[in-house]
């Protein structure tokens, strides 16, 4: 990430009902150890996840495809009169050999994440050099390398620039992520519970006994501690696809509408942060719970701050009119000053918060409450404009 450049934070304070959002191997919800306590969690992925389902759903940012199909979903595009699906076949094995992935069988033999303007290029490709592809030949010489750039500048995705992609076979077409995602875990300690469930056989005589079926599920409820960074410089440049020389210039400067592009694509992105819940479960547990707390940061310069240290000392009510979140805020935000005190701006230009009756617990950032997740986000994105 450009150490100078504008950075984006997003600090959010979430709790959920009992649920099961993020499953590890044994179909538990994961945990991890922090501050040496056990701790609820849920992994970087699923947050990812979440933010690229929401986008399909909503139309919001463009979305591109992680698969091992490739083969199957460009198949159909090269279906022009006479070439047969055998010939189709040996040229998309070739191609996708040469430029992705070897091939396992008709699948790729890792998973390759391409936009759909990517894929557009293929076939346009494809097209070009049908008739070496289709007998089994490799694009050769001065025509693989003009094929190789042209892959390289095809328009990319929101979600491949935000979150990078990694080609192990073709390094120098990988994409260096834009944005860096924390695993949630919880302000509090937390314990294992288990819910023991029976199903009853409807057709089962009156007079049975017993259950159709019995089993157990892990759950917990927990509130979070949510944290994300996006490099505006980075993702302004990964979307444009301006490359990097190898003495460390630029091939192109960033213009207006590049930075317009990556704005749009943040806006998104923290709209998704807060609104995308994990789907984990949710049939048996309907955990819908939106954020009580969110803080939005910019900073140009400095080091950019995780809060999670406000929790290593977990996070535990003692009196009745105390309850999770609104301590959790307040451990927030008074690590927040504590912060500022011994480690001075560290770059912070602007920030913006939302809360749900947190007035109470909000310190140093009191005179940052925005009223509402639409105008915190607007206020640190308008500020990040002036840049």
């Amino acid at each position: 990430m450009n150490d100078s450049g504008i950075k984006i934070e997003v600090h959010l304070i979430q709790n959920f009902a009992p649920s099961n959002l993020n499953r590890d191997d044994t179909g538990q919800p994961k945990s991890a150890t922090f501050g040496g306590f056990r701790r609820a969690r849920i992994s970087s992925q699923c947050s990812k996840r979440g933010t690229r389902q929401m986008w399909r759903e909503s139309g919001s940012a463009s979305v591109g495809e992680r698969t091992k199909l490739l083969k199957q979903e460009l198949t159909p595009r090269l279906k022009v009169a006479g070439r047969s699906d055998e010939q189709i076949g040996i040229a998309l094995d070739t191609f996708l050999g040469q430029f992705y992935s070897k091939m396992d069988g008709e699948k790729t033999a890792v998973l390759v994440f391409v936009s759909q303007e990517e894929m557009a290029v293929v076939k346009e490709l494809i097209d070009r050099h049908w008739e070496s592809l289709s007998a089994g030949s490799k694009v050769e010489g001065k025509d693989a390398k003009a094929a190789a750039t042209e892959l390289g500048k095809a328009k990319t995705s929101a979600d491949i620039a935000l979150f990078g992609r990694m080609l192990a076979e073709q390094p120098g077409r990988n994409t260096d992520g834009s944005c860096q995602v924390a695993h949630p875990i919880s302000t509090h300690k937390v314990d294992m519970e288990m819910d023991f469930y029976t199903a009853v056989d409807d057709l089962n005589p009156a007079d049975a006994t017993g259950a159709g079926m019995m089993g157990v599920v892990g759950f917990n409820s927990a509130c979070y501690y949510r944290y994300a960074l996006v490099d505006r410089d980075q993702l302004a440049r990964n979307l444009a696809r301006k490359t990097e020389r190898a003495n460390g210039t630029w091939t192109q400067a960033l213009g207006a509408e590049d930075y317009e592009e990556a704005d749009r694509v943040i806006k998104a992105f923290l709209e998704a942060m807060v609104y995308s819940i994990p789907t984990g479960k949710q049939n048996s547990f309907a955990a819908q719970n939106l954020p009580s707390f969110g803080l939005f940061v910019r900073r140009q310069g400095g080091v950019p701050i995780s809060l999670a240290n406000a929790f290593v000392k977990p996070v535990r009510p003692t009196r009745d009119d105390d309850d999770l979140v609104g301590l959790s805020v307040a451990a927030l935000t008074k690590h927040w000053d504590a912060l500022k005190k011994v480690y001075g701006e560290q770059g912070v230009k602007t920030t913006s918060c939302f809360h749900l009756e947190q007035e109470s617990r909000l310190s140093g950032l009191a005179d940052s409450d925005k009223g509402s997740v639409k105008e915190a986000i607007n206020a640190v994105l308008e500020a990040a404009k002036g840049q």
